[in-house]
């Protein structure tokens, strides 16, 4: 009983994790906008509560541009990277990195990055 009590203190005094945005854009889009963009995005990530967003803001038509911060396999953040999400077509995806581009793991995966660069090109450039 004692260590049921014990760890049910320490759960209410971890951190609490999940996707958060780190500098207060959300607020250009609003609360129910940011959380569908970062739930769209979060599907394509292997730790989606560990996800730190920031930069949000409305892209050309009806793009959602940001930035992303994921961690690796270490649990470390690895730095922010550009996202662009479609919320009318349900299509997110994150900038790829160079070795990303070289090496997908398949044709599908080439398209969607193919896909998200030209999305960002189209939509984000500030």
């Amino acid at each position: 009983m004692l260590a049921v009590s014990l760890a049910l203190a320490l759960l209410a005094v971890a951190p609490a994790t999940a996707q958060t945005v780190i500098d207060g854009s959300d607020a250009t889009l609003g609360a129910e906008m940011s959380a569908s963009v970062m739930a769209l995005v979060g599907r394509g990530l292997k730790s989606p509560a560990e996800a730190r967003y920031g930069r949000l803001r409305r892209g050309k038509a009806s793009a959602i541009c940001g930035d992303v911060d994921v961690t690796n396999r270490m649990g470390a953040h690895v730095g922010p990277r550009p996202f662009v999400a479609d919320p009318e077509s349900g299509f997110a995806g994150i900038m790829p990195d160079a070795a990303e581009i070289r090496h997908p793991s398949s044709m599908a995966q080439y398209q969607s990055f193919q896909r998200t660069l030209t999305l960002l090109s189209a939509n984000c450039d500030d």
